[in-house]
């Protein structure tokens, strides 16, 4: 008897502080002014609407403790598996099959409650470890589909990495690229985008952000900014993608990010610096409201991501490129005061990133975010080149002189080519840095 009591006692005691926990975190994002909450109705109550406001952040809330739930699951099966995978990059060996497999675990892990799927792939990446025969064919175009994406199932992920790791970087394809049609049609385009944006997160415990991000990103690099790639895009798709940006703008801040639909059906705003940079990097810069969009980043400046410009309340050179690239092509726009805090966030940022990220021998450190070498030196050496670290005339924010730069530029460039630059973004970073003198 005693026994069960205390075990009862034990369990609410865990479960209060489940709920308590939950109830924090619904506070800190009602708090941090990231969601352009739907308008009142009328004929509604302030009380009903404040109680569904409230139901929001709880159910919103609720995504981010079962995901970092996950996480902790996860983490301590994945960690061996990704240091191990980091250790054969840095020795210099193909692993791009690997790599595929992991991007697909990381939006499983992240977005999706989806835990059976999780645990599978992480089995097909333990296995991948030993099939290096597989690691080369990731590297070329797939004959079922016209893909780049060995490894990958989901299609926004195909689509994505085709773009990234394929076609953006020069791949002559082979074969036809029918895993666009799905998209080829301004009718198609738009519904493929509208399910994306639209996410009933509340029903299905899923995020679309990454979806909605990185579908949109392949889709305008492929429309607006790559030479053809021997597919017959339907002509109406860059309009289709234009009407779509116009609409899906938040005309009051200027930044785009995802949509999520309510119990009640209605739909919930969010402001996203990660989704906002792709938007301006990926349409050039032509965009309306760049002033408010650099605002906004400022105002956001203490926020993690996906909202703001932090993770895990730190900084990282992948969000720091994001937003830095913002700032530019938002700094003919900027009133004096502005400039003078993008100027001292640009700063910051490039302190951290030569302080903590870059090592003594050129290396730069794998993070949180940049969990792989690859992305560590990739986004390392993009943050550099955006502030013009390396290049006096990319300096848009300070007439700073930085004597040390080219002495940096050749340590990393150095450790690149011991390396070796069988890896996509390892080779980026190597060519940014011979673009970069």
């Amino acid at each position: 008897m005693v026994v069960g009591i205390v075990v009862l006692v034990a369990l609410a005691g865990y479960l209060s502080r489940g709920l308590l926990v939950r109830a924090y975190v619904a506070y800190r994002v009602s708090r941090a002014g990231i969601f352009m909450p739907p308008a009142k109705d009328p004929q509604q109550s302030q009380l009903s609407f404040l109680h569904e406001k409230a139901e929001f952040y709880w159910d919103f809330a609720g995504f981010m403790v079962a995901r970092q739930r996950r996480v902790s699951k996860f983490e301590p099966i994945l960690k061996p598996l990704v240091k191990e995978l980091d250790r054969r990059q840095e020795a210099g060996e193909n692993m791009q099959y690997s790599m595929h497999i992991y991007r697909e675990i990381r939006w499983l892990l992240n977005f999706t409650p989806d835990v059976a799927a999780t645990e599978k792939r992480i089995d097909d990446l333990r296995r991948s470890l030993t099939q290096p025969e597989m690691q080369k064919l990731a590297t070329e175009q797939q004959a079922s589909d016209g893909d780049y994406a060995l490894g990958i199932n989901v299609w926004y992920l195909k689509l994505y990495y085709s773009v990234e790791d394929g076609l953006d970087n020069g791949a002559v394809p082979r074969y036809p690229l029918s895993f666009l049609d799905r998209i080829n049609s301004p009718q198609k385009l738009t519904a493929q985008l509208d399910s994306d944006l639209y996410d009933h997160l509340p029903e299905t415990g899923q995020f679309n952000r990454e979806e909605l991000d990185e579908t949109f990103s392949a889709l305008a690099r492929l429309l607006f900014k790559m030479k053809p790639v021997g597919y017959a895009f339907d002509p109406g798709l860059r309009g289709a993608l234009s009407a779509f940006v116009g609409r899906w703008q938040n005309g009051s801040s200027g930044c785009w990010g995802q949509w999520i639909v309510d119990r009640q059906g209605r739909v919930w705003k969010m402001d996203d610096v990660g989704i906002t940079f792709h938007v301006v990097s990926d349409l050039g810069g032509n965009v309306q409201h760049l002033d408010l969009i650099a605002k906004r980043l400022l105002q956001l400046d203490g926020v993690n991501f996906p909202t703001g410009i932090r993770f895990q309340n730190h900084y990282e050179n992948h969000l720091n490129w994001d937003a830095v690239k913002i700032f530019r092509y938002a700094w003919p726009n900027l009133d004096p005061a502005s400039r003078e805090q993008v100027r001292a966030e640009i700063s910051g940022m490039l302190d951290w990133c030569l302080s903590e990220s870059l090592q003594p021998d050129g290396s730069f450190k794998v993070s949180d975010l940049d969990d792989t070498v690859g992305d560590a030196y990739d986004y390392g050496v993009y943050f550099l080149r955006e502030v013009g670290y390396f290049q006096r005339q990319k300096r848009f924010w300070t007439d700073q002189e930085f004597p040390g730069a080219e002495a940096v530029r050749e340590r990393i460039e150095a450790k690149l080519e011991a390396i070796g630059l069988n890896d996509p973004h390892l080779k980026d970073a190597y060519r940014m840095l011979q673009d970069a003198p």
